[in-house]
């Protein structure tokens, strides 16, 4: 029996690490709970990393290479981490302006196919980075949201877990220098599920993600 083109793709990224899912389905809301410090509130995320997926820790740093359809709801599993882009939630690549003076900007729609290049850095670390290709922003009144597994995330550590935004040396967007953007924009605070070791947050726009344990802002 043959194997279709697209099984052969499937199978391709799934062995990388890296699993793309699309559905009509709206990305489930979370349900906020008491908040131990202000700095790092605590909710329950609406995303948890299977025990498959933690196993991959320390194997997906890579770079990879996925195309999707941007009027579909997109799921895309990083290994332990994901991220949901909710249909239509990306401006049209190219035309919509980019940088902080537009995020909050509506947009047209991209209705063509988009190719994204994905490149996972420091899986097995409490530093996990994600860098994101083309650099792109996403429609204001869409929530597109980031999930990262932090094995070693605890409510005893003491830290200000923040998810950072660390800009592109690769798209040219940014020196790389990271930044809390929550501090200027608190749509964009950084949210702890203690019980599954899962740190989220809202995004609007693609370029480099990085975790934060130290509660300052650092240089890339």
């Amino acid at each position: 029996m043959k194997i279709s083109m697209r099984a052969r793709i499937l199978a391709l990224f799934v062995g990388s690490g890296i699993v793309v899912a699309s559905s009509a389905c709206g990305v489930d809301s979370v349900t906020p709970t008491a908040a131990p410090r202000a700095t790092t509130p605590e909710r329950v995320s609406s995303f948890v990393p299977t025990e498959a997926s933690k196993a991959l820790v320390g194997v997906v740093d890579g770079t990879y290479t996925v195309t999707i359809d941007p009027a579909q709801d997109q799921h895309l599993a990083l290994g332990p981490n994901h991220i949901d882009i909710p249909a239509n939630a990306i401006c049209k690549v190219g035309t919509s302006g980019y940088g902080s003076a537009y995020w909050n900007s509506p947009c047209t729609p991209e209705t063509g196919l988009v190719t994204l290049k994905i490149n996972v850095k420091g899986a097995s670390t409490d530093s996990p980075q994600v860098d994101f290709q083309p650099a792109m922003r996403f429609n204001p009144q869409t929530t597109v949201s980031l999930y990262f597994y932090v094995p070693r995330v605890t409510r005893d550590d003491a830290k200000a877990w923040t998810i950072l935004y660390c800009g592109s040396r690769l798209s040219g967007t940014s020196s790389g220098k990271c930044v809390n953007e929550a501090l200027t924009d608190r749509d964009l605070r950084t949210y702890i599920d203690y019980d599954h070791s899962v740190l989220f947050r809202r995004i609007k726009h693609f370029s480099t993600y990085k975790v934060d344990g130290t509660g300052f802002v650092t240089g890339d």
